[in-house]
């Protein structure tokens, strides 16, 4: 993560707790993120500096006013001024970093055969949630070369409850 991903997403979390709008930033900045992952073609139209900086400022204005939070259209718009919008994802990760820290979630990156359905991800979320005693929040991803079966990691742990791994342990079994 850059400096500036570290200064600017430690500064929007600071004034969105002083302002008592943490899960609203943290949600807005979500939802800009997925807009500038699913469009990285406006991100880079706002990073350009031959586009005057009006026009570039009021097409944020236009795409996010009433759409996001204030405090989150502002802060594309300063990150826009400055030049620094290539390290909006970095921000936004330094300001989840702090939420997660500051109410005690635990990301946990779970990769599955097939999409997990939403009952399967609540099952999973209460049953992570009773063995670590944090609350979670789920990152799913699929990988159809899984037979079957999850892996979870969760700080730093790993716990390989696939299909794969299980044959793997029972092959080493059946070779001593």
């Amino acid at each position: 993560m850059s400096a500036i991903g570290n200064e600017y997403g430690n500064a929007i979390f600071l004034l969105a707790e002083e302002e008592g709008m943490l899960d609203e930033v943290m949600i807005g900045l979500d939802s800009c993120r997925k807009i500038f992952e699913e469009n990285p073609e406006y991100r880079d139209f706002l990073g350009t500096p031959s586009i005057p900086i009006g026009e570039r400022l009021d097409a944020v204005r236009s795409a996010f006013d009433g759409k996001l939070p204030d405090r989150v259209t502002d802060f594309v718009c300063l990150l826009t001024e400055r030049g620094y919008i290539r390290f909006f994802p970095d921000c936004v990760e330094n300001f989840e970093n702090e939420y997660n820290r500051r109410f005690d979630i635990a990301v946990a990156d779970v990769v599955s055969a097939k999409p997990l359905g939403v009952s399967e991800r609540q099952a999973l979320r209460d049953t992570l949630e009773a063995r670590t005693a944090r609350r979670i929040k789920l990152n799913c991803t699929v990988d159809p070369e899984l037979v079957g079966g999850l892996v979870v990691k969760i700080d730093g742990k790993l716990f390989d409850g696939s299909i794969r791994a299980r044959i793997t342990d029972i092959l080493e079994e059946m070779t001593k």
